[in-house]
C-alpha cells in the first residue's frame, strides 16, 4: 500500500526545529552524489540505535539494517515489485557464490565461490572463510543463531572446504528451509584472518571485536561510528558487484524520540524514517512532498495464554478468548490501517498458509460464552501484561479488556518496564501478555515450533504437545511442497483447536519517505536493505 501524499496541513514548531537541527550532522545531510558515480547518500532514521553490528548477535532493529549491510551471504533472495517496494519472494540466486547445487538427496550443497572476491581490506575472500563463519555462528557462546541449525540438519561437521572456491554443506535431511537460512545475514561471510587476529584465549571468535568492528564482505564497510548519534556507512569499492549499490551510502541517525525524527522527514533533513507511531504516519501521508510505503508482513502480534495455568489450561477457555477479540477493531483503531486482521500463526502471507483456519479468528461473542460456560468457568478474573514501551500494545489493551468483559472476564491491565517484562516471559510466569514474534525467512514450521513447539525458547506459553512436535520436524524434513503444504494444514488445524495463545494481527512493514526516494527492499528477514535506496 502506497499512501500518495497531500499538502501539510502540520504546523512544525521552531523550538523542536532548533532541537531536531542539532541532532543531524551537516555533513550527512548533503544532496552531493558519490564521487564520480553519480550515487546519492542518503541519511535515514529508525526506531532504535545501532548497538551492535555482528549480525550473529542480539542487537536492536536498527543494528540488523546495519549488519545485514557489512555482510554477503553465498546467495541471496530474488524480489519482485510491489508498489513503491521490491519483496522478496522464495527463489534464491547466486551472490557470492558463481554456482550452488545440490545432491540428488537434498542433503549435500556444493557453492562454488565468484573468482576474485575479497573483503573490504583488500584480502580474498575464500571457502575457509564461509566454514569459519558457518561453524562460528552455530559455536559461538555469544550467538543466538544456534538455534537455528537443528531445524535443518547442521551439526559442526557439517562444513568443510575442499578448494579455496568450494564450499561443502551436508546436512542431515533434505529441507527448502536450508536455502532460506543461507541467504539470511547471520550466514553471512566474515573474515577469518581478522577473526584470528583479533580472538582471544577466553574469545576465541572474537565477539568482543566484531560487536563494533567490521572487515565487510557486504555492499558497505563502516566510515564512522558513535554509539550516541549516528553510523556512516559507505560503499565497499571492494564489492563483487559495484552495480549492486545503487546509492552513494547511508548514514543512519539515531534519534530515540519517534516525534523528532517525523520532524525531521518533513523538514528535509533525514530522507526515510522508520518506526514511527501509526498515528504519526497517518497524518505524514497527508503530508505534501512526503509518501508512506507500507507492505504486508509476516510479524505477528498474539495474545499469549499461561497452558498451565487454571483456567487457561482447559483450550475451551482458550477458545472462548479467541472468539471474543475485535480482530478488525484492532487493524482499524489501533493500527491506522496499517495492519491485517490476523489469519492464524502462519498468516495468509506465509507459504503453505490453510485457508481453513481463518474462520477461526473471527469475532463470535455468543460462542464465546458458550463456551465457557461449558468450561464451567464464572466471575473469572486476569491480569494482562505487556511492554511498557508500546504504544500499540497499551491501545489494543483496552480493546481486549473491554472484549473480554463481554464474555465476563475482568481483566486488569498491566504494562511492565522492558526488561520486567522480558525476565517474566522468560520466566513463563505471565497469565495473559500482548507480544509479537517474526520468524526469519517466513518458514511456516520455523514460525509454529518457535512458538508453540515443546521447549522452544520463544514458546512462553508452557505449551507442549507431542502430536504438534511430530507435524513440525516431518515438516521440516519435506521437500515436496503439496506434503508440505498438507503436514502444514494438519499443524494448522491442530493449532486452531488447541490455541495456545491467540494470533491478533500481521502490522505492516512501514516507512515514511520524502519523495524522490526509492527502492525500498523487504527481504525474508523483514529487513530493509539499504543497498537498494535511491534518491532523485
Amino acid at each position: 500500500m502506497k499512501a500518495h501524499s497531500r499538502r501539510s496541513r502540520l504546523m512544525m514548531s521552531v523550538t523542536a526545529l532548533t532541537v531536531a537541527g542539532a541532532l543531524v550532522l551537516s555533513a550527512c545531510g548533503s544532496d552531493s552524489d558519490s564521487g564520480s558515480t553519480g550515487k546519492k547518500p542518503l541519511v535515514i532514521s529508525l526506531d532504535s540505535s545501532v548497538d551492535v553490528i555482528d549480525p550473529q548477535q542480539w542487537r536492536t532493529p536498527a543494528s540488523m539494517v546495519t549488519s545485514g549491510s557489512v555482510v554477503e551471504q553465498v546467495i541471496e533472495q530474488t524480489y519482485s515489485e510491489s508498489g513503491a517496494a521490491r519483496i522478496g519472494g522464495g527463489e534464491f540466486t547466486n551472490a557470492l557464490s558463481e554456482k550452488h547445487e545440490y545432491s540428488a538427496d537434498g542433503k549435500t550443497l556444493t557453492i562454488t565461490l565468484r573468482e576474485g572476491l575479497k573483503f573490504a581490506d583488500g584480502k580474498p575472500l575464500t571457502a575457509e572463510d564461509v566454514v569459519w563463519s558457518y561453524q562460528r555462528g552455530l559455536e559461538m557462546s555469544a550467538a543466538y543463531t544456534k538455534v537455528l541449525y537443528p531445524m535443518v540438519g547442521l551439526t559442526p561437521e557439517s562444513f568443510t572446504a575442499p578448494d579455496a572456491r568450494t564450499v561443502q554443506v551436508t546436512a542431515e535431511f533434505g529441507t527448502p528451509l536450508l536455502d532460506k537460512m543461507l541467504a539470511m545475514q547471520p550466514f553471512g561471510v566474515y573474515s577469518k584472518a581478522t577473526g584470528e587476529e583479533h580472538a582471544t584465549p577466553d574469545d576465541p571468535w572474537a565477539a568482543d571485536w566484531f560487536r563494533e568492528n567490521s572487515n565487510s564482505s557486504g555492499p558497505y564497510k563502516v566510515a564512522a561510528y558513535d554509539k550516541t548519534t549516528s553510523i556512516q556507512l559507505a560503499p565497499n569499492t571492494e564489492y563483487y558487484d559495484q552495480d549492486r549499490i545503487a546509492n552513494g551510502g547511508v548514514t543512519i541517525q539515531f534519534v530515540s524520540d519517534p516525534a523528532q525524527r517525523a520532524l525531521l522527514l518533513r523538514n528535509g533533513e533525514i530522507d526515510l524514517a522508520g518506526g514511527l507511531p501509526l498515528d504519526q504516519v497517518a497524518e505524514l501521508a497527508k503530508t505534501d512532498g512526503l509518501s508512506v510505503v507500507s507492505e504486508a508482513s509476516n510479524r505477528l502480534e498474539y495474545l499469549g495464554l499461561n497452558t498451565t495455568k487454571a483456567p487457561f489450561d482447559d483450550k475451551r477457555v482458550r477458545q472462548a478468548i479467541a472468539l471474543a477479540m475485535p480482530y478488525q477493531t484492532f487493524v482499524d483503531e489501533v493500527l491506522y490501517g496499517y495492519g491485517d486482521a490476523s489469519s492464524g500463526i502462519v498468516s495468509s502471507n506465509m507459504e503453505t498458509h490453510s485457508d481453513a483456519v481463518t474462520d477461526a479468528f473471527s469475532t463470535d461473542v455468543a460462542a464465546a460464552k458458550q463456551l465457557l460456560s461449558d468450561a464451567g468457568v464464572s466471575d473469572l478474573s486476569t491480569t494482562l501484561s505487556f511492554k511498557q514501551s508500546s504504544t500499540v500494545e497499551a491501545r489494543a489493551a483496552v480493546y481486549i479488556q473491554s472484549a473480554l468483559k463481554e464474555i465476563g472476564i475482568d481483566v486488569q491491565i498491566k504494562p511492565l518496564p522492558d526488561a520486567e517484562f522480558t525476565q517474566r516471559t522468560n520466566a513463563r510466569d505471565l497469565e495473559m501478555y500482548l507480544n509479537n514474534f517474526l520468524a526469519w525467512g517466513a518458514d511456516p514450521f520455523y514460525q509454529m515450533a518457535s512458538l508453540a513447539g515443546s521447549g522452544a525458547g520463544t514458546n512462553f506459553n508452557n505449551y507442549a504437545n507431542p502430536a504438534l512436535d511430530e507435524l513440525l520436524q516431518k515438516g521440516f524434513r519435506t521437500q515436496d511442497q503439496a506434503d508440505r503444504d498438507a503436514v502444514s494444514a494438519e499443524a494448522q488445524a491442530l493449532l486452531v483447536d488447541e490455541m495456545p495463545l491467540v494470533p491478533l494481527w500481521n502490522p505492516k512493514w512501514t516507512y515514511v519517505v520524502r519523495d524522490g526516494v526509492h527502492g525500498l527492499t523487504k527481504d525474508n528477514t523483514e529487513q530493509l536493505r539499504l543497498q537498494y535506496l535511491t534518491k532523485d
